[in-house]
């Protein structure tokens, strides 16, 4: 046994770390900046042509948290990025809102930013944990991961267009079904295309299970939310 004393542990973070986690979350900053403000200028736009931008997607804004997540380089800075992306968005849509716009719009900015920010509390670090995962993770968790970002797109189409995709003749003249219905396809896709092919299958159980929660629930959510946000 050695007499010399153990050498003690370099608890120094090494300056590249820091680096790439500066980088790391300010691009979440910017990334959730720009998606606000997006939204904002299509809330200005009138129907149709605020779809040209469909910032206000709940499937755009969950999509934006998981590949933030993806592009992290671990799963937990992945839920801290997806984290800190729908903050940032919130922030800068409210934040228009309270500088530019007018009347109770402008008065209840802060209320309904705190509202949608509790929202985004649970939502940042979910979806960017399932981005976070199916880059990093194996088996189950994997499928799920890309599971969850299906179901919410195809959660969305199937509750807010059901009333309209039974149509089919009239996708061509309503911009928004369109959107709707391109929603569910790429939902359905999600699994195909970001799997491996043993992986698929999986990937298909996850997404039916969480897409029939997600047609149940999005809808009264939705509503619930809307409303303690616009009490102002």
């Amino acid at each position: 046994m050695s007499s010399s004393p153990s050498p003690a542990p370099d608890l120094t973070v090494r300056p590249g770390v820091v680096s790439r986690a500066v980088s790391g979350f300010g691009t979440s900053i910017g990334v959730g900046v720009a998606l606000g403000a997006a939204a904002w200028i299509s809330d200005q736009l009138s129907w149709p042509s605020s779809l040209l931008i469909p910032a206000n997607a709940i499937g755009v804004w969950l999509g934006v948290a998981f590949i933030l997540g993806a592009s992290a380089r671990t799963i937990p800075t992945g839920v801290l990025r997806g984290l800190i992306g729908l903050l940032s968005a919130v922030a800068a849509y409210y934040l228009l809102f309270a500088v530019l716009g007018q009347g109770i719009r402008a008065v209840g900015a802060s209320h309904a930013a705190t509202v949608w920010g509790a929202v985004a509390l649970l939502a940042g670090p979910l979806m960017g944990g399932a981005g976070s995962v199916w880059r990093y993770g194996h088996g189950w968790p994997r499928a799920i991961g890309v599971g969850v970002l299906a179901a919410a797109l195809i959660g969305e189409g199937v509750v807010f267009g059901a009333g309209r995709l039974v149509h089919v003749d009239q996708l061509g003249t309503d911009p928004g079904a369109f959107l709707l219905a391109a929603e569910i396809v790429l939902g359905l896709a999600l699994p195909w295309l970001l799997l491996q092919r043993g992986e698929r299958a999986r990937g298909y159980v996850a997404t039916a299970t969480l897409a029939a929660i997600a047609t149940v629930a999005i809808g009264p959510v939705t509503t619930l939310v809307r409303a303690l946000a616009d009490r102002f």
